[in-house]
């Protein structure tokens, strides 16, 4: 039975071929909103629950109802629904929507679908004849100087695969090298909603080292041009970032499509012909070739986009016009400058732009290019400078939309390093309106990402998780995988900092999984080191151990990452200290503050000697424990003064009271914690509050003021375990407990130490005030088990019944 066309208003959507036209002109829209728009017709006759709908689109039920809202928004301004108004879309209130506007069934048997572009049968190459002179080949690129890049759709699940029957023709040619033709005979073309992963294309050997760039060029033109047409192509940087990484310019498809969700690929190659070039392309799933095809022009860009013209009669789809200026010579330098880019090869980008044609220079093509290379290279006035420029030449949504948004973007990231993050959020929030409105899911995403990250720092977590929530539903639609991993990575932290860890964690390990298709090395272990900190919070030290060992093989790849190894020692520091590893842990803090590297993060010097501070203290060194965080400066500074900051000022102060009473040191013991209570007072961080409550009610109790200490203790743990990790209800469980027992409250005590029972199997700390507590009752045999715990967990630390029963 064949799905039926329906018409309503100026628009015709065809169900079978999954195509929306307004006045005959190709809409295109993503999966979800097209899946959205059928079912809304097709029961038309009743209203459709919100759940309803959400089941038919995602086909899952955990979708929030914001992103169904950001979906139904999208809906209407593409079919001109007022949300007012509601012409066409009815929202029934607590319930979900209705569709209400008049619409045609059409027969499809007597309506045939607008003619394709006529495909020519795929060619055998034609081999130039030994000696033969090649044509001056004239090349193209397929871009304006104005064009900003485009992203893919996001990816549906492909409908259940149907059977190809596929009969190879085999076409002998003595002494030549010939691609084959096969021709289906049911052909059964790929689904509108399966995504494509375009690979670089191989350019024929012998060919001079000045078309290299073909390789990538190419690949991007295609995918481009194939996108534009309506198709779900993979965007052109995760498959580069994944041959990159591989190593190998030949990918396996079951490693494409699990780093990138492409259900096909399509491989090309492009040969020097005795008049112009010859370009071959072949539409693949799993070890099934689909089509092949091939294009001829003076020029292989010319070529390139014939061969993709063939492909998209084949799926019979209107092929479209090329950009308007894509056989000039500026339009093939910028594509020139976009290979290199894609490649990473700053050098030979920056070098096209300082060798770049007279007609180019000072465009604004070449302008945009030349600023996201400062931005790179850490030029940032210069940056700013450029980005300043091309806001001048573009002041408002008429001149280019789409120009003016990625300068907004740009100038946003020089604007948030000179500290100016209103500055940066406003230009960020520009951009945002002006990308709402175009097809631009991959901009969009990242403006929204940018910008939830600024709120973040800020401490408008609120925000900040709209906005990634939205990026994260741009960058879905626009199938950007490797993009999206990196905005779930800032998501991680986001939830880390609402003190959400094991959503935290569940996030960093889907996001090292991803990294890990790609085989992206340095964000693998950047996500890894996360992981292992976020089980640290959980109280997971020895799985925490087991995800930097799994990082280590990683770690090896990485050239030139000084500082990802900086980063990882002292995420890897923590983690080994925490497993009793002082030893090592300590070689690999010490080094750190050595480091050029480590100079430019802020507050990691700081965290450092915090770290050290601890380890001399849990030794008995309280004199270079005092010495290692003596300057108050340290902890006051203004720039650390953010929500971002909380934990790590927390500590500080933590381990600078404790260092100075055990050095005997109570007045200066007593103003610090004075100071980090009004500082805790003024900031209302969770973690700061947590913690100098915790300070104040240690200080109180060993100066023998016990009837005001243990009301803190008191609050301090509600306040733990209303809104701190396990690690913190651990951390004033273990202080106060132990504080109880030294005293002899063992009722009280045993009341405050049962809290962290849970955990007495996987954290030392947890399982040594257990211990404690059980010498103090007398309890033998639960002493000896508890012992045989603390033993197991304790790594270099040493466990023995006088440890335990010595007073604290």
């Amino acid at each position: 039975m064949s799905r039926p066309t329906y018409r309503f208003a100026a628009f015709e959507l065809d169900s079978a071929a999954r195509e929306l036209r307004q006045d005959g002109e190709l809409v295109v829209v993503s999966p979800k909103i097209f899946d959205c728009l059928v079912w809304l017709i097709e029961h038309r006759d009743r209203a459709v629950g919100r759940d309803e709908l959400i089941a038919a689109v995602w086909g899952r039920a955990d979708v929030a109802d914001a992103q169904l809202g950001q979906l139904m928004r999208k809906l209407r301004r593409i079919i001109g629904d007022d949300g007012d108004g509601q012409t066409i879309i009815r929202t029934v209130p607590r319930f979900g929507y209705r569709w209400i506007a008049a619409t045609a069934v059409l027969d499809a048997a007597t309506e045939p679908p607008d003619a394709p572009v006529a495909e020519t049968p795929p060619v055998t190459a034609v081999q130039a004849p030994p000696g033969a002179a090649s044509a001056p080949a004239r090349t193209d690129a397929a871009s304006t100087p104005h064009r900003a890049p485009t992203s893919a759709p996001a990816r549906r699940r492909p409908w259940p695969a149907l059977a190809l029957v596929l009969v190879v023709l085999l076409v002998a040619a003595i002494g030549a090298q010939r691609w084959f033709a096969r021709a289906p005979l049911a052909p059964v073309l790929p689904g509108a909603e399966e995504a494509i992963a375009i690979l670089p294309v191989e350019v024929g050997a012998g060919i001079d080292s000045e078309w290299a760039w073909l390789r990538l060029g190419l690949m991007d033109l295609v995918a481009n041009h194939l996108r534009r047409a309506g198709l779900v192509v993979v965007p052109s940087a995760n498959v580069v970032a994944l041959v990159r990484n591989e190593g190998t310019p030949a990918l396996e498809a079951r490693r494409v499509h699990d780093a990138t969700g492409a259900d096909s690929l399509i491989t090309g190659g492009a040969e020097r012909i005795a008049n112009g070039w010859v370009v071959r392309l072949q539409w693949r799933r799993d070890e099934t070739v689909l089509r092949e095809v091939e294009g001829r022009d003076i020029d292989a860009a010319g070529a390139a986009r014939q061969a993709g013209d063939r492909l998209l009669g084949w799926l019979q789809r209107r092929a479209p016009a090329p950009p308007p200026g894509a056989d000039a010579v500026p339009a093939q330098w910028l594509q020139r400058i976009d290979a290199a880019l894609l490649d990473q090869d700053v050098a030979t980008a920056r070098s096209l732009i300082e060798q770049a044609p007279s007609e180019l220079q000072g465009s604004s093509a070449l302008l945009l290019r030349q600023a996201d290379l400062d931005v790179a290279a850490e030029r940032n006035d210069e940056a700013y400078a450029a980005y300043a420029e091309l806001l001048r030449r573009f002041p408002d949504r008429e001149s280019d939309p789409v120009m003016r948004a990625r300068a907004l973007m740009g100038i946003s990231g020089p604007l948030a390093q000179r500290g100016d993050l209103a500055g940066a959020q406003r230009e960020l929030g520009e951009a945002i309106t002006l990308l709402q409105d175009l097809n631009q899911p991959d901009l969009l995403g990242e403006s929204l990402a940018g910008r939830a990250t600024l709120r973040m720092v800020q401490g408008d977590y609120d925000r900040a998780d709209s906005d990634f929530s939205q990026g994260r539903i741009a960058l879905e639609l626009g199938g950007d995988t490797l993009r999206l991993a990196r905005l779930e990575g800032q998501q991680a932290n986001l939830l880390a900092l609402r003190n959400r860890h094991a959503e935290a964690l569940a996030v960093w390990d889907r996001v090292a999984d991803r990294f890990e298709r790609f085989g992206d090395a340095r964000n693998v272990v950047d996500a890894l080191g996360n992981a292992g900190v976020e089980r640290l919070a959980l109280l997971e030290s020895a799985a925490a151990l087991a995800t930097i060992e799994r990082a280590r093989p990683w770690l090896a790849r990485i050239e030139d990452g000084a500082l990802t190894r900086v980063i990882f020692d002292y995420a890897q520091a923590r983690v080994l200290a925490r497993n009793g590893r002082d030893g090592q842990a300590r070689g690999l803090l010490e080094p750190i503050l050595d480091q050029p590297a480590a100079v430019p993060v802020l507050g990691l010097a700081l965290a450092v000697r915090i770290e050290l501070a601890q380890l001399e203290l849990a030794h008995g060194n309280p004199v270079r424990a005092v010495r290692l965080i003596d300057e108050e400066a340290a902890l006051d500074e203004p720039a650390l003064a953010t929500p971002l900051y909380a934990r790590l000022r927390a500590a500080g102060w933590l381990t600078r009271v404790r260092a100075l009473r055990a050095a005997g040191q109570d007045a200066r013991a007593q103003q610090a914690v004075q100071r980090f209570t009004a500082l805790a007072e003024r900031g209302g961080e969770p973690d700061m509050h947590i913690h100098a409550l915790l300070a104040a009610a240690e200080q109180d109790w060993a100066a023998g003021r016990r009837e005001t200490a243990a009301p803190i203790y008191e609050a301090a743990l509600r306040e733990a375990n209303r809104n701190g990790a396990p690690a913190d209800v651990a951390e004033v469980v273990v202080s106060y407990g132990g504080a109880l027992i030294g005293a002899g409250d063992q009722e009280q005590a045993a009341a405050v130490v049962g809290q962290v029972a849970r955990w007495a199997a996987q954290d030392f700390d947890c399982a040594l005030i257990q211990a404690r507590l059980y010498a103090a009752l007398g309890q033998t045999d639960a002493l000896a088990a508890a012992l045989a715990r603390a033993r197991s967990l304790a790594g270099e630390r040493s466990v023995s019944i006088a440890s335990v029963t010595a007073p604290p």
